[in-house]
């Protein structure tokens, strides 16, 4: 181990001397050009050519033809290699959190979701035919109430890491028996409900699946993303709280809540907008069942 962590410990040593010398011979902001840097022969040359690449392909060299000298494209991109100097010296890695979803400006780097948005937006810019790099399942539920002469309103759930109000549902996870299952568990985390019963609790009506491509608003990146909607019948009222509300078709339409608050609901609208389907559940005015409905028949999350 001792071995290991002293050659790394050398690596990185040969890499901050590079990217030092490299920051040295930058251009200035006064308008001093900016000096050629060549690699001269030495055990770890090929490791430094494999930096010198890296950074050229990063935009902030320019490699001479043989490729063992390098020029900084800018006084900025000089900053930026001293930074990456600093950064690598001090042992931390660049990135502290890459299991945490969401973006947030106020630590830049904190999060690996914002080297994903940095990395996508690049992309999008340099390919914007790009394919998407990630592909979900996700179950959706539509659940609606009618008020007054021909409306209706629709239950959305708050999601705090793409910061809009959104159809209760969610991805598809590993361990779930079916995409009735992913529903279920959605339904039971956002709506606040201790157990759903199919169909002492309610009933689902399946539509026809939806595909969206779009960048996703947790994780910044180009997604694929096949959603299956159901019509949720609710047998009880809802608990609706601080994460769960009412909208009518003009606030989703819109994208805004009365309050301003930010509603994605690309789904919905896709369903609202094919008028051979029928979004309208009996919602919370159906009464519960009898009691004695038979436990084979009985879909229960825990």
């Amino acid at each position: 181990m001792s071995l290991v962590c002293s050659a790394a410990t050398k690596r990185r040593a040969l890499a901050c001397t590079l990217l030092d010398r490299l920051a040295a011979a930058a251009p200035t902001e006064s308008g001093a050009p900016g000096q050629l840097v060549y690699l001269e022969e030495s055990a770890g040359r090929n490791y430094l050519l494999g930096i010198l690449d890296a950074l050229t392909f990063l935009g902030a060299l320019r490699q001479t033809d043989d490729g063992l000298g390098a020029s900084v494209v800018s006084p900025q991109a000089g900053w930026s290699l001293r930074l990456l100097s600093d950064l690598l010296d001090s042992g931390a890695p660049l990135i502290a959190d890459w299991h945490s979803p969401g973006v947030t400006v106020r630590r830049p780097f904190q999060r690996s979701g914002d080297l994903l948005a940095a990395l996508e937006a690049r992309r999008r810019e340099v390919l914007p035919q790009a394919a998407p790099v990630r592909e979900v399942e996700a179950a959706v539920g539509v659940i609606s109430r009618a008020e007054g002469h021909d409306e209706r309103r629709f239950l959305l759930a708050f999601d705090a890491n793409a910061g809009a109000w959104q159809l209760p549902g969610g991805r598809r996870a590993l361990n779930d028996t079916g995409i009735e299952a992913t529903l279920l568990r959605e339904l039971q985390e956002e709506l606040g409900l201790r157990r759903i019963r199919v169909p002492n609790d309610l009933t689902l009506r399946p539509l026809p699946p939806l595909i969206a491509v779009r960048d996703s608003p947790t994780y910044g990146v180009r997604t694929r993303t096949r959603f299956y909607p159901f019509v949720v019948t609710l047998h009880h009222e809802p608990p609706v709280g601080e994460g769960v509300r009412w909208f009518s078709e003009a606030e989703l339409r819109a994208g805004r809540g009365s309050d301003g608050q930010r509603i994605d609901a690309g789904p919905l609208l896709s369903l609202l907008e094919r008028p051979d389907l029928d979004l309208a559940g009996r919602g919370c005015d159906v009464p519960a069942p009898a009691p004695h409905a038979s436990a084979s028949a009985l879909l229960e999350v825990k």
